[in-house]
């Protein structure tokens, strides 16, 4: 075994296994409840030009992406972050759209973090982006979608902290009070402390925190000038899901999900029993029954017991 091939670099690693169900479990939640308010997925590319996500030549920005000179001597990037991405797109394919553009994505995206600062450079987001609309009901329609998606996965302490970066609080004050009318005012919480570490945002953001994680799992905020970047100045708003982190708080609250409780059967078969096992396992299978089929020479005391502790069926063939 040659283990210098098995470790990976600093900041990211590997997903497998019932962690890995949990955490596509939390993106088809968020999925399902994202389209019944009309959003409709996007994917963009993980390689762009460095200029679509550099201000004003953001020399601290620029030192904490993944930087490739292509064929062309232009310089690319990993995508560090998705709303830009987003925004380049749409002005490319709907800049002669007047109403308002609704769209989400999911992926990864990829920060140089520090040598020592001890982050993931690859992280998971799912995220929406609310385009071409300037309305307070449309920065409330954001933060509405986060507290539903996260009570969605049975995550219910959680603190949305807000702020904006207008002088004048009147359109803050506007959205809070649409918010507790709606029953939220439980989750939201008004904190000047909150800020960005992206230039683009203008008015209303905002940051969600749980317990069980150092870090925010999820923020957004209204950025009314990005879009202005790329030829078309419209109004946007939207939030980026940190679905690792909320992974993480999920598994340190100790919170029992939908998928904790599916039926899981093992088909046991003797040699020369194999048509027998295959059908008994198709007919499982067939009513919606994960079903995983072993010769019973490999069925060996751990997997009985993993069987035993998690109430799985056993059938003999």
């Amino acid at each position: 075994m040659n283990l210098s091939l098995l470790h990976t670099p600093d900041g990211v690693r590997d997903f497998y296994g019932a962690e890995l169900d949990l955490k596509n479990y939390i993106m088809n939640k968020f999925e399902k409840n994202i389209k019944l308010y009309g959003y409709d997925e996007i994917q963009t590319p993980t390689l762009e030009f460095l200029n679509v996500f550099l201000e004003d030549e953001d020399v601290a920005f620029e030192s904490k992406t993944f930087r490739f000179i292509d064929r062309d001597g232009s310089t690319l990037v990993l995508r560090p972050d998705y709303t830009p991405g987003v925004a380049r797109c749409a002005v490319k394919y709907f800049s002669d759209e007047n109403k308002p553009l609704r769209f989400f994505y999911k992926g990864n995206a990829f920060s140089n973090k520090g040598e020592y600062e001890g982050k993931a450079i690859e992280v998971t987001q799912m995220g929406i982006e609310l385009l071409k609309d300037d309305t307070v009901l449309g920065d409330a329609e954001v933060i509405e979608l986060v507290i539903k998606n996260l009570l969605s996965i049975g995550l219910e302490e959680f603190k949305i902290c807000v702020n904006t970066k207008e002088s004048n609080t009147d359109r803050l004050d506007k959205m809070l009070k649409l918010l507790d009318s709606m029953g939220y005012s439980e989750y939201v919480t008004y904190d000047p402390d909150i800020d960005s570490n992206f230039k683009y945002y203008t008015g209303m953001l905002f940051k969600v925190y749980t317990y069980g994680v150092g870090d925010s799992i999820c923020k957004g905020g209204r950025y009314n000038s990005l879009l202005e970047k790329y030829g078309d100045a419209a109004p946007a708003v939207g939030c980026v899901f940190l679905v690792d982190n909320i992974l993480q708080s999920i598994k340190k609250q100790k919170i029992a999900t939908d998928i904790d409780a599916k039926k899981v059967s093992f088909v046991v078969y003797e040699e020369g029993k194999e048509i027998d096992a295959i059908k008994k396992a198709n007919e499982l299978r067939d009513n919606d029954i994960k079903c995983i089929t072993v010769a019973k020479n490999l069925f060996d005391d751990e997997l009985k017991e993993m069987c035993s502790t998690n109430g799985y069926e056993i059938i003999n063939c």
